[in-house]
């Protein structure tokens, strides 16, 4: 691989290699304490590989993560889907819309990014499909209380490759999702999807430049108020942080800082986005540049983006410290996870769980198993201090050349409680 290629480390799976993909800090280690997080015991159905993306919950007994299984990384992946009674997790099965029959025994793949919950009867899972004769399609699963099933979402460029990586759910008749979807010139544009409680459409949103924008989350605190991120990219020029904002009419691209430039090898990626208010929203994802990924946060005053000092496990030539999530307990207690890989750990991923407290971020103490451990999504559940941590461990190691976790366990982690 190419240098700059860590970018694809916990990324390429959400985009899954999409044809045109195309932040400074100080480091800090956590002190040696007991974490406020522990490891839930969580089922991993498929002995090849397991690992979850998302998670979200409806009340105390109540949580969803979704993810997907597989054999070979994504190629062979279904479907998975979790769910959290208040006493365990268990698997509840799920539709795989690309699994057709006339692809049996070669490349099919099922992936869910990402999981929203109206209430206990009406929960949605968004990511992508494909087949070994279709490049990646949206997918749109529905929970209604008793199962999974597919919900159809608009065709889109007949040059498939497309995928849904974000979801905000108001109401039963008013759900976003986002992503990416092809141009008719192959390039990649904007994706996002509206559900009005009958059907998903395409609601016209804009875009950076002409070559790539990919959309990688979304939040919102109403209807009128909504944010999106991703990246953008073009031929020759760094990889540049990308965020969109909706005033309930129309979708408007907003300037966002990008920290490192220079090189086309650099990146600057904005992966997860929570709104608290109008003047209040944080945004984190990482940069790359000399061979060194670092973490990123940015945040929304009402008037501009601005990057906000974040800390890192190592900052030395070659280490990685990536966020892949984000959540809010409040205006002043927002957790972002993710992992961090250093000559320290082997070469091998261990899990990253940065705090905000209202005024600075901190890394705090984080449980894992396994040898390596990714961590992907995080849910606060409103009201309480309950919040939910997905990712996945391996207790065989990383495949050095795409890193994927070689993965055949689910890894759940919960702080809060009574």
């Amino acid at each position: 691989m190419k240098e700059g290629s860590k970018y694809w480390r916990g990324i390429v799976a959400r985009r899954a290699v999409v044809a045109v993909l195309a932040m400074t800090a100080v480091g800090v280690h956590a002190t040696a304490q007991k974490s406020i997080f522990s490891a839930q015991r969580t089922p991993s159905p498929n002995g090849a590989g397991n690992t979850l993306n998302a998670v979200a919950a409806v009340s105390e007994s109540d949580a969803w993560a979704v993810g997907y299984q597989n054999d070979n990384n994504l190629n062979e992946s279904r479907t998975l889907t979790q769910h959290w009674n208040g006493t365990s997790w268990s698997t509840i099965k799920s539709p795989n819309p690309g699994s057709t029959p006339g692809c049996q025994g070669s490349n099919t793949g099922n992936f869910l990014n990402a999981v929203a919950a109206v209430d206990g009867n009406d929960v949605w899972a968004v990511g992508f499909s494909f087949t070994c004769t279709a490049l990646l399609r949206p997918m749109a699963l529905h929970w209604n209380g008793s199962q999974w099933a597919v919900v159809a979402t608009p065709k889109l460029n007949t040059n498939d490759n497309a995928a849904l990586n974000g979801i905000l759910a108001f109401a039963s008749d008013d759900v976003f999702a986002v992503g990416y979807q092809p141009a008719k010139n192959g390039a990649v544009q904007t994706l996002i999807e509206h559900w009005d409680g009958s059907a998903w459409s395409v609601v016209a949103s804009p875009n950076a430049n002409n070559t790539g924008n990919v959309l990688m989350s979304i939040s919102g605190t109403s209807p009128t108020d909504i944010w999106a991120v991703g990246d953008k990219t073009a031929p020759g020029i760094e990889v540049r942080t990308l965020a969109l904002h909706f005033d309930g009419a129309t979708w408007s691209v907003v300037p966002t800082p990008n920290p490192v430039g220079g090189s086309s090898l650099d990146l600057n990626v904005l992966t997860s986005v929570v709104a608290s208010s109008a003047n209040d929203v944080t945004a984190v994802g990482f940069t790359l540049a000399n061979q060194t990924e670092l973490t990123m946060a940015q945040h929304w005053n009402g008037t501009k983006w601005s990057v906000a000092p974040t800390p890192n496990q190592s900052t030395v030539l070659g280490s990685l410290n990536t966020l892949r999530g984000l959540t809010a307990v409040s205006a002043t207690d927002l957790y972002a996870v993710g992992f961090f890989n250093d000559a320290a750990s082997a070469g091998q991923d261990r899990t990253l769980i940065l705090h905000f407290d209202g005024m600075n971020w901190r890394i705090i103490n984080s449980p894992g198993k396994g040898i390596a451990q990714q961590l992907n999504g995080a849910f606060a559940l409103a009201g309480t201090t309950d919040v939910w941590v997905a990712g996945g461990a391996s207790n065989v190691g990383i495949d050095p050349e795409d890193g994927f976790l070689q993965i055949p366990l689910t890894l759940v982690l919960f702080a809060g409680g009574a």
